[in-house]
């Protein structure tokens, strides 16, 4: 898909993501604009808990495996080799240089590694049929605008544009814990659906699960999507009118 955004960059704006696209002012990122109005709460009862130095290193170490995750997904997916099993090598082989360039860790790489296999095992993957885009900077005007990178962009075998996000997590998730992610997707589509104007079938968010072999995928469809949509629409609103 090319546009604008895939020129987008990143600057920091009192400490806050935002992208620079072209000569739009800068816009504040989907996360950006999630943290700053919802609850975090818990996220900072928990790091008092344990500590600012435990809280970091298991910060980092989340990070890092999910960064391989995603990494050995994206070399997967833009593969150009004709077979599933070419693929994987051509992952396999890559993701080794990635993780010695970023100097990650050998239980960083095991654990991101084995959240790659959880898809690949459960044959995730066979729900894409080709690839619209990967980490493609996406912006959307209303209520102020905004702007984020979502990890896939596909399309699916009935012909469906799926906005899809992936998640690493140590255990599996319920419905009620993931309404933050949701608010997520549904800021992509909206942007997705602005900017080309073809409307996405659906979102969908691919958690891997540390703790488990097996996948969890929610798929959002219509009524959720218009609901975290409008949502998420009203919180753009109120961070430019608390960030002028």
């Amino acid at each position: 898909m090319a546009t604008a955004a895939s020129l987008a960059r990143t600057v920091s704006i009192k400490g806050k993501r935002h992208y620079k696209i072209g000569d739009l002012k800068p816009l504040p990122s989907v996360t950006t604009v999630l943290g700053a109005m919802t609850d975090s709460s818990g996220l900072d009862a928990w790091r008092e808990r344990v500590g600012n130095v435990e809280a970091d290193r298991i910060g980092k170490f989340s990070a890092n495996r999910g960064s391989i995750m995603h990494q050995m997904i994206e070399y997967f997916l833009i593969s150009m080799k004709p077979t599933r099993e070419g693929r994987l090598k051509d992952a396999q082989k890559k993701i080794i240089k990635f993780v010695e360039h970023e100097g990650m860790t050998d239980e960083e790489f095991k654990v991101g590694r084995k959240l790659f296999f959880n898809f690949y095992n459960a044959k995730t993957f066979d729900l894409i049929k080709d690839i619209v885009s990967i980490e493609e900077t996406l912006f959307c005007l209303k209520a102020g605008g905004y702007a984020g990178r979502v990890d896939t962009i596909y399309r699916n075998h009935s012909g469906g544009i799926i906005i899809s996000d992936y998640k690493s997590t140590n255990k599996p998730k319920k419905l009620e814990w993931i309404d933050k992610y949701f608010l997520q997707a549904a800021a992509y589509y909206i942007a997705y659906w602005e900017m080309t104007g073809v409307k996405p079938a659906d979102c969908e968010i691919w958690f891997s699960v540390e703790n488990s072999d097996e996948p969890q995928i929610y798929k959002m469809g219509h009524e959720r999507i218009k609901k975290f949509g409008h949502q998420f629409l009203g919180m753009v609103k109120k961070f430019h009118e608390l960030n002028p």
